[in-house]
């Protein structure tokens, strides 16, 4: 079930599926330094990157909004209070707003690509909003802090997660008292992010939740134990008494044997397919239980045939990270930056610090439903014709995450994710009429259903300035402009990163070939957006 790929099966299309789901796609000459350089040695650099040299995001410095904090306290009288209060939302908002750009950028120019996938996918498993967490220091701290542990060691991240500054905020562990302890964490800690329902009690939520009190946050945005606040006396949980503190706790927790196949299910989900077999589960949770390391864990995933089988082709639907930074890194679209981005993903249903729950984002087959399809439809041509980004809209109104897509698809039963895709397009192409639905449009439709929320879009069409078009020079030469198959083949190789399916080639080479000849730059932008709307460009 976890056999090694034989070194023969290791080939431009694997690498090109690792590449995928490992990170954000690759160009083709970087596959095929892969696909000659070997499995191994290509696996070794994902999990042993370089070190990141990314700047600094601007909220990076703790209690820059503290001065506009004291003045909504200071203010004596309520117009003062409201025009205090305004003026830090403001300043949140942007804040988060180039918080989600910081990192849209370091995902789009890393070259350690796994360990922000880690990332994200940690970022959803520890799910914590800003629609909360009013701070962008805390947010962007735990971020760093995820990113830390990401492919190192899941107890050590756990642990890093409990005295998390922001998480604490969340779920309401900085105001749990010894007297009466907040149940908040304890519950999600076990549920959520390491046992799963049904695999505790409600006596084990109450006696861990007294392990956890004391923990505080100091004036810098750090956190703190307050020794006088926690709760030191006899606990009994998981049929085990002792004096135990938050650390125990987890430590506990990790010992039981359904921990690691939780853990081990939802990454496999994430990297392979849907409904793994409870053979393989059971196997990559025997190895995880160990000693917890992911690193170790991931090598045994992409080492394995199982990973590279046709059950694992095509079947993950891009989550709407994936899809923007992948068209930005292979591509070479422009991708829009602070509100303008903010927007893009929230319309696609997934803004990074603004998970829809605790739980996070569903994921897979979730991600498409008429709703987003549609904007993803309307977005692949933007991005290629240059998107228009707001400069300063300084929103006052908090900013709030998007629905789950779950919420808004259909409840009956799903396809696989490309027919899926396909069957969703139809839908589309149907009720939409035309795919140049410029942004302006876009944003007006979203004013129209986000004014129960105060949210007024309308500024996005005004102050803003159109991103350049996608770039060709990298993507086809002159010779290829005269002959169709050939600049479709490049085009194809950038987009799709394998062998072309020989069908859906020859269809898509078919319209190709209605262009007149040598191929315009109007002709191979709308080339690209025409793939990019296609149902196969949807999934990896």
């Amino acid at each position: 079930m976890l056999s090694p790929l034989s070194k023969d099966k290791w080939t431009y299309d694997t690498a090109a599926h690792l590449a995928a789901r490992a990170g954000f796609g690759e160009s083709p000459s970087e596959l095929d330094r892969w696909t000659k350089q070997g499995m191994d040695a290509t696996i070794q650099e994902l999990l042993h990157p370089d070190v990141d040299q990314t700047s600094l995001p601007k909220c990076a410095t703790p209690n820059q909004l503290a001065d506009l904090r004291a003045r909504v306290k200071q203010a004596t009288d309520s117009e003062g209070k409201k025009t205090a209060r305004r003026t830090l939302r403001v300043a949140e908002n942007q804040g988060f707003y180039e918080l989600i750009s910081w990192w849209t950028q370091r995902m789009l120019t890393t070259r350690a690509p796994l360990l922000e996938k880690m990332t994200l996918f940690w970022h959803g498993h520890f799910a914590t909003s800003a629609a909360k967490v009013r701070s962008p220091y805390k947010l962007w701290q735990q971020n760093e802090s995820l990113r830390r542990d990401a492919l190192g060691n899941f107890v050590t991240l756990t642990k890093a997660i409990s005295r998390d500054p922001a998480m604490m905020i969340y779920l309401d562990l900085a105001s749990s008292q010894a007297e009466n302890p907040n149940e908040n964490f304890a519950r999600e800690l076990m549920e959520l992010f390491t046992l799963g329902e049904g695999h505790y009690t409600e006596p084990d939520i109450k006696e861990s939740a007294r392990a956890f009190t004391g923990y505080r946050i100091d004036r810098f945005e750090q956190f703190r134990f307050a020794k006088n606040q926690c709760d030191a006396g006899s606990k009994t949980f998981m049929a085990q008494t002792g004096n135990w503190d938050g650390d125990e706790i987890i430590d506990i927790i990790l010992r039981q044997r359904v921990a690691a196949k939780f853990i081990c299910t939802k990454i496999w989900k994430y990297f392979a397919y849907e409904d793994p077999d409870a053979e393989l589960t059971d196997r990559l949770a025997e190895i995880f239980r160990q000693n917890y390391e992911i690193r170790q864990l991931l090598e045994t995933i992409f080492s394995s045939e199982e990973f590279y089988s046709q059950r694992a082709r095509d079947a993950i639907v891009k989550s709407p990270v994936q899809y923007l930074v992948e068209a930005g890194r292979t591509l070479g679209v422009s991708i829009p930056n602070g509100f303008t981005l903010f927007i893009v993903y929230q319309r696609m249903g997934q803004t990074p610090f603004y998970p829809p729950n605790v739980k996070g984002w569903d994921g897979g087959k979730s991600w498409i439903n008429t709703a987003t399809l549609t904007f993803r439809y309307q977005l692949a041509r933007q991005l290629v014709l240059g998107i228009r980004e707001v400069n300063q809209p300084h929103p006052a109104t908090t900013p709030q995450a998007s629905p789950s897509p779950s919420a808004l698809a259909s409840n009956s039963a799903q396809p696989s994710p490309s027919k899926q895709a396909a069957n969703t397009m139809a839908q589309t192409d149907n009720s939409s009429g035309q795919s140049g639905i410029s942004m302006a449009q876009t944003e007006n439709s979203s004013e129209q259903t986000e004014n129960t929320k105060g949210q007024k879009l309308k500024v996005m069409a005004q102050n803003a300035t159109r991103l350049p078009a996608l770039p060709l020079a990298k993507l086809v030469t002159t010779e290829d402009r005269a002959d169709p198959e050939a600049a479709l083949r490049r085009i194809y190789a950038r987009a799709f990163q394998t062998t072309p399916d020989p069908q859906f080639f020859s269809r898509i080479l078919a319209v190709v070939k209605e262009k007149p000849l040598p191929l315009s730059d109007d002709a191979i932008r709308d080339l690209v957006a025409l793939i990019m709307m296609t149902p196969n460009y949807q999934v990896c």
